[in-house]
């Protein structure tokens, strides 16, 4: 857990540009929570300043939300990583966690070392582990892997399953999304094909639906990368390639 003049870090948001903000405790404090501009020195120190002092922990949690959001809507960065003491977690999957078994990056010892009685399954069943650590801050995917570390799925920095995003995302297609309309020879087509290939109304139904969240990612997709040239292009090559083999 990160301290700055006597405050323990509650929470901090780090923002793509390397400048975040963080939420600060101090019981004995005049004033017991503190929010501060944040951000890590050429060493890797995070330096702390211009802060806002109060003693309502609602009211402070809300002023380092706006901070953030703030800071976000007048110079358009977005979140690189969030961090909070215990935040991060990674199983031990090939012994018990022991000295020379975990890493210990500058700034970012271990909050939390937990061992099991023997190795057991974790995360229903998904694998097996000996015991786990906890971090403030992300460990680099080189950091775990040399020794061994598996993150726990729900993790903030592990990607969201597709099948889950999928899910997400069918449930808020807008339905104001113009669909291309077929020409007359292509409902010519589909009049005489469909009842040749036994395809039903409800197949029809469930593939248009399917379709139209494509559409709907698609256009996600292309908000998210219209000022970063280079996310845009890959974009548009898989979009191409999709699909040139969905129309083999």
């Amino acid at each position: 857990m990160d301290k700055n003049q006597g405050y323990a870090i509650l929470k901090a948001v780090m923002l793509e540009n390397g400048r975040g903000f963080a939420l600060g405790e101090h019981p004995t404090a005049p004033s017991r929570y503190v929010t501060w501009a944040c951000y890590d020195d050429k060493d890797g120190q995070r330096q702390y300043e211009w802060g806002h002092y109060g003693n309502d922990r609602t009211a402070m949690e809300q002023d380092f939300t706006d901070r953030v959001q703030d800071y976000q809507r007048i110079y358009n960065v977005g979140i690189r990583q969030t961090e909070a003491p215990g935040l991060y977690k990674y199983y031990s999957t090939q012994r018990p966690v022991d000295i020379g078994t975990f890493p210990k990056p500058p700034y970012n010892m271990p909050d939390e070392i937990f061992n099991y009685d023997q190795r057991i399954p974790v995360e229903n069943g998904s694998f097996l582990a000996w015991g786990y650590l906890t971090y403030t801050r992300p460990l680099t995917e080189k950091q775990a892997s040399d020794y061994e570390l598996r993150p726990a799925p729900d993790n903030p920095d592990r990607p969201c399953p597709i099948a889950e995003q999928m899910k997400n995302a069918a449930t808020n297609i807008p339905t104001n999304i113009a669909m291309p309309r077929l020409n007359s020879w292509s409902r010519l087509y589909l009049a005489n094909a469909l009842p040749i290939m036994s395809i039903t109304t409800k197949e029809i139904s469930a593939a248009y639906k399917l379709l139209r969240l494509i559409v709907f990612l698609i256009m996600e997709l292309e908000s998210k990368v219209a000022n970063k040239p280079k996310e845009a292009a890959a974009i548009s090559n898989l979009i191409q390639v999709a699909l040139k083999f969905s129309f083999r």
